[in-house]
């Protein structure tokens, strides 16, 4: 099976037991939030080995975005036009950046809209082109790992913001000095994950034999979680978001 146009065997990873997993955890910073639209700024690749606690940060690249940023993308990670005008192009860092991804399972806080930048960035302008995009919705098979999914099953509590990364790492005491900059963010979002799987696994009582399991379970919680989130949201009178969620 191929995942965002690289080699991603599912089958070398969905046997293993979850805690053996060596997982790559990536997070952009972009010009926006639509990621039919957005580009990549800065990505951070933090590696992450569950059951020893391992976390390093192999990666982290500023991108020329080929397009002006945002104002309000500028104020969230302070990442303007000027500071970016001689970065390369996502493109031009992809040998790296595949190096560090390939042979890892890929997390991310917010897996659906990280998954599908990364996908969108390799399609717009990479030699191999996928033969059809990655709908990256709870509904499919999540073959990654979902820091959010993960801190919805566990936080259950409603409100637009609640679950953001900051939040989320606050309430257990992990560390993010310096939101929205991507390795700030990547190696928070490693800490979190292994933090939450943890407490995933203690709540479903250690049923997560192997990554399948776990993803089996992702899956479907995901699916709930969307389904609850839009009833709330019809009970405030107040239009669902666009996927993938970046608000809460």
């Amino acid at each position: 099976m191929l995942v965002l146009g690289m080699p991603y065997n599912v089958n070398q990873f969905a046997t293993r037991r979850l805690f053996e997993l060596p997982v790559a955890v990536f997070d952009f910073e972009t010009t926006g939030v639509d990621t039919n639209q957005c580009r990549a700024v800065e990505m951070a690749i933090v590696h992450l080995d569950l059951g020893l606690s391992n976390v390093e940060t192999v990666y982290t690249q500023r991108f020329n975005p080929g397009v002006p940023i945002p104002a309000g993308a500028s104020n969230v990670h302070g990442i303007y036009d000027k500071d970016v005008l001689d970065e390369p192009t996502f493109m031009e860092c992809w040998p790296d950046i595949q190096r560090h991804l390939e042979g890892r399972v890929l997390a991310a806080y917010n897996l659906p809209f990280d998954w599908q930048l990364l996908n969108q960035e390799y399609r717009k302008g990479c030699i191999w082109k996928p033969t059809q995009q990655i709908q990256m919705d709870y509904g499919e098979q999540m073959f990654g790992i979902c820091g959010l999914v993960m801190a919805r099953a566990i936080d259950r509590i409603k409100g637009r913001g609640v679950h953001k990364l900051e939040k989320v790492c606050l309430r257990r005491g992990i560390e993010l000095s310096n939101a929205h900059e991507a390795s700030s963010d990547a190696v928070a979002t490693a800490q979190l994950i292994e933090v939450l799987l943890r407490e995933v696994s203690q709540q479903r009582r250690n049923k997560f034999d192997t990554v399948r399991d776990f993803w089996a379970w992702q899956r479907i919680e995901g699916i709930r979680q969307e389904e609850s989130l839009r009833r709330w949201l019809v009970s405030k009178n107040r239009p669902s978001p666009v996927w993938p969620w970046t608000d809460y």
